[in-house]
C-alpha cells in the first residue's frame, strides 16, 4: 500500500505538472506541425485571441457573481441587524 501524506498538499503539484505538460505538448505540436511558419504564427495568434476573449468572459462572469454574492451578504447582514439577530451574541465571553 502507498503511504498517504496527511499534509494535503499533493494535488497542487500534480495539477501544475499537468498544466506544464499540456503547454509543453502544445508548443511541441506547434513547432513540429507540418505547416509553414506563417500559418503557425497565424494559428497561434488566433488561439491566443480566443483564449484572451474566453478569459475576459470568465473574469466578467466571476466579477458579476461576486458582486451579487456581496450584495446578498450585505442584505442578509442588514436584515439580521434590523431583526435584532445580533442581540443574543455574547462576544464578551472570556472563553472565545
Amino acid at each position: 500500500m502507498a503511504d498517504n501524506d496527511s499534509s494535503g498538499g499533493g494535488g497542487g503539484g500534480f495539477l501544475l505538472g499537468l498544466l506544464m505538460g499540456g503547454v509543453g505538448g502544445f508548443v511541441a505540436g506547434m513547432i513540429l506541425a507540418p505547416k509553414s511558419g506563417e500559418e503557425t504564427r497565424a494559428f497561434i495568434l488566433d488561439q491566443s485571441r480566443e483564449w484572451r476573449d474566453k478569459a475576459d468572459e470568465l473574469s466578467s462572469a466571476t466579477r458579476e457573481r461576486m458582486a451579487t454574492a456581496a450584495t446578498e451578504g450585505r442584505r442578509a447582514a442588514s436584515q439580521m441587524r434590523d431583526d435584532d439577530g445580533f442581540d443574543d451574541l455574547d462576544l464578551d465571553d472570556e472563553d472565545l
